[in-house]
């Protein structure tokens, strides 16, 4: 049986755990990121609110009163976020991006040019919109939550490594390096670099930045 680990904690309902396991893989999630809110006591006017990541919604959103925002639209990077506003918090989502920085940002400018866009954030974001939009829009920024690296995780033997994350990719080989055999996924181009960058080659990469796009990579792969 092949052994997958994926760099994202993992509920046992998990999609991408289940639908694997059907067909005879064996999945183990772990993140190795740990994450701290960072408190802020107001927000900038804007016209949109843009979220990175479910963390970024989780962070900013807990620390408001809903009602605050109803004026806002709303746009996210990639499904997988806008799908979690919609259905833990009930809001609208107006922009869906495609989960690539600078596709998202050419459809997104499309829309939101000249009007201000506020990006709640990690202190660690690369920023990889903001910086694809530059003065197109009038950009305001707010930190809402902090990713450091775990210092203190176990290293499975696993057939196939999926990274969801630079920082991910940073961590897990700041304590071992790639196995023989062992074949490397990523969730996208950004963390794709970020492995080409430790050497890495042999990359697959997902075709969309999603559960689905993943396990379609992985079930791509001959052995």
């Amino acid at each position: 049986m092949k052994i997958i680990f994926i760099t994202r904690n993992l509920k046992a309902t998990d999609f991408f755990k289940t639908a694997l396991e059907k067909v005879g893989f064996s999945v183990v999630g772990n993140s190795l990121i740990e994450f701290s809110k960072i408190e802020f006591i107001s927000i900038p006017d804007c016209d949109w609110l843009f979220f990175y990541s479910k963390n970024a919604v989780s962070f900013f959103l807990q620390q408001l009163d809903l009602t605050s925002i109803q004026s806002k639209k709303i746009a996210t990077i990639g499904h997988s976020t806008a799908e979690f506003i919609i259905n833990n918090y009930n809001l609208k989502v107006d922009f869906i991006g495609t989960g690539e920085p600078l596709q998202t940002a050419k459809a997104f400018v499309k829309i939101a040019a000249n009007q201000t866009i506020l990006f709640p954030r990690a202190a660690t974001s690369k920023q990889s919109i903001q910086k694809q939009l530059g003065n197109t829009i009038i950009q305001k920024d707010l930190i809402v939550y902090q990713n450091q690296p775990k210092t203190n995780f176990e290293i499975i033997k696993a057939d196939i490594l999926v990274f969801t994350s630079p920082m991910n990719v940073q961590t897990y080989f700041g304590k071992t390096n790639l196995k023989e055999g062992q074949k490397v996924i990523a969730i996208g181009n950004t963390t794709a670099n970020e492995l080409l960058k430790l050497g890495i080659k042999n990359i697959i990469i997902a075709n969309e930045p999603s559960k689905k796009g993943l396990i379609k990579a992985i079930l791509s792969m001959k052995y």
